[in-house]
């Protein structure tokens, strides 16, 4: 074996830089440890197969993956690597210094969401890390930088073109219903600019049937969508829904005749309303005097479902909701070419 930078190299053969390396749902079901000593293999492969050296294979990787230091890449990282890596083994012609980043015109104002701190094409088809849409191969994904708050909020995995720019600025339902689940994992009210206002309040007023229902009822939602409208009409960036009201505004929508909504809203909605049911019942039975009652009991939770969903699978919580100001400016990448 060889080591460079806290790198290990493993003797590879071509049979195994062709045919062994794993698949794209192999790399998908990685986790930890594995992730990084198959990104080690995959290195020492694309070296051997290309007659390059490895410390060059793993510069380039870094630079077209955006990883500063080895050590520190998380698991989303060392995913997205092993995809490049896995393209360079299978179409050796691919492998060149990464295109320069592209500029993209952001929102302003109030929808407007953080400077990714990377872009870059798909090197395979994945699913977008927030709202899980397909993108395709060669289609923009990113990152945004680790939250400032990192024991509150993960870090989240590659986001496609939507997720990074849009959906504050034009949000769909899923990204509304996205941010409600986020929130309350975060155990905070719900932090809504004037254009999602608007989603929720047409969403919520559009069934006749949804203020006789049982949870608004028991729950009056009128004073909540007198303050949609007003957040609307001021175009104000900030309006909480406090705790209480945002599970009953899940409630309330679940209500909606079952043909209403995409089959993607009703699950996110279905999958909502069982984690906020298993958060508050416990039905893992964790033990409150090892994850106490905050958030590390709701990850807990989560992570250990008995009915994994598309939420149980990202994680979180995520932060959604501030858009910080890089630290820095940030240099411009050398060739390695």
């Amino acid at each position: 074996m060889a080591k460079a930078d806290g790198m290990t190299f493993e003797e590879v053969t071509l049979d195994m830089a062709g045919h062994d390396f794993p698949s794209l749902d192999e790399i998908h079901a990685m986790r930890g440890a594995e992730r990084r000593s198959w990104t080690d293999t995959g290195i020492s492969a694309v070296a051997l197969l290309l007659a390059a050296s490895p410390d060059k294979v793993r510069k380039r990787l870094a630079k077209t993956v955006g990883i500063k230091d080895w050590a520190a890449a998380d698991e989303a990282d060392l995913g997205e690597a092993l995809r490049v890596l896995r393209r360079w083994l299978n179409a050796p012609d691919s492998y060149a210094p990464p295109a320069p980043k592209p500029r993209v015109k952001r929102p302003e104002g109030i929808a407007q969401l953080p400077v990714p701190r990377m872009l870059k094409p798909a090197h395979a088809d994945i699913a977008c890390g927030l709202c899980s849409d397909p993108v395709k191969a060669g289609d923009l994904i990113g990152r945004f930088r680790t939250p400032k708050d990192a024991r509150t909020y993960a870090a989240m995995d590659w986001l496609c073109h939507h997720c990074l720019y849009e959906r504050r600025h034009t949000p769909r339902r899923r990204d509304l219903l996205m941010r409600i689940f986020h929130h309350l994992f975060a155990g905070s009210a719900v932090d809504l600019n004037a254009f999602e206002c608007a989603v929720l309040l047409v969403w919520l007023t559009e069934h006749p049937g949804f203020a006789d229902s049982a949870p608004w009822l028991k729950d009056p939602l009128d004073t909540t969508l007198t303050r949609l409208q007003t957040s609307i009409t001021e175009g104000k960036a900030h309006t909480g829904i406090a705790f209480p009201t945002a599970v009953t505004v899940i409630a309330v929508l679940r209500e909606a005749p079952v043909q209403a909504g995409s089959p993607a809203e009703r699950d996110l909605l279905d999958a909502i309303a069982q984690h906020l049911e298993e958060w508050q019942n416990n039905p893992q039975q964790i033990e409150a005097r090892k994850y106490g009652s905050g958030i590390p009991y709701r990850r807990q939770v989560l992570k250990s479902t008995s009915h994994p969903t598309a939420l149980s699978a990202r994680g979180g919580p995520f932060d959604l909701h501030t858009a910080p100001a890089p630290t820095e400016p940030q240099a411009a990448d050398e060739s390695d070419s």
